[in-house]
This record gives C-alpha cells, sequence and structure tokens, in this order.
C-alpha cells in the first residue's frame, strides 16, 4: 500500500456504535460463541443447506455426532439456529438472518474485500 500526497485513499465512513449495559454481555456472548471453531464450521454447514440434521453435519463435518449436537444447543440457545422435528429426526436451519450476515462480512474482511 502506497502512502503520500499521490496515493489514492479510500475514505472510510466513521459509525458510532454504542451499547447499553444490558446489551454488551449479548454482544460479547455472540462473539464467544462465534471464536469456537466447531460452530463456525457448523453455521458454515447450514449456509450451504436450507436445513440439516445432526448426523447429516456430523458427517460432512467429519466430527462426532454428540459433538455436533453440543455445538448446536449453544447455538440454538443463542437464537442463531432453529429446530424442526420430523418424525424421529430432528432439522436444524439458521434462525437469523443477521448471523449470515456477520459470517459473510467476516469472510470478505479477511478476503481483503
Amino acid at each position: 500500500m502506497k502512502c503520500g500526497p499521490m496515493a489514492a485513499v479510500k475514505k472510510k465512513t466513521q459509525t458510532l456504535i454504542e451499547f447499553e449495559d444490558n446489551e454488551l454481555d449479548d454482544v460479547i456472548d455472540i462473539f464467544k460463541a462465534l471464536s469456537d471453531h466447531s460452530r463456525v464450521r457448523i453455521i458454515s454447514a447450514l449456509t450451504r443447506k436450507e436445513s440439516l440434521c445432526v448426523s447429516d453435519i456430523a458427517e460432512v463435518l467429519d466430527m462426532p455426532i454428540s459433538r455436533v449436537s453440543h455445538h448446536l444447543s449453544t447455538l440454538k440457545m443463542l437464537g442463531f439456529v432453529r429446530p424442526k422435528q420430523e418424525g424421529k429426526q430432528v432439522f436444524y436451519s439458521i434462525d437469523d438472518d443477521c448471523i449470515t450476515d456477520i459470517m459473510k462480512r467476516a469472510r470478505d474482511h479477511v478476503a481483503g474485500k
């Protein structure tokens, strides 16, 4: 990246983000949840298919079913995914488009866009 008078400077817009005290813990919980490699992989898998059962996620990600189930319960508790029972199977899908947007923005950020 060139610096100096002839360098093209990309102007960034400053956005003020303030949190109420009761919101801050919830925001931190989102980032804690997304700091886990397995949970990010699960969310990513669920963005590629409309819904998947636990065993399908486990197979796609080559993870034990018990581990996938544990992470899905955390994601469900945070409102990231929603379960839907069909017979004996439970299918999970993304429940909050905001999480998909956060993941896309993170991917774009690391890709340098």
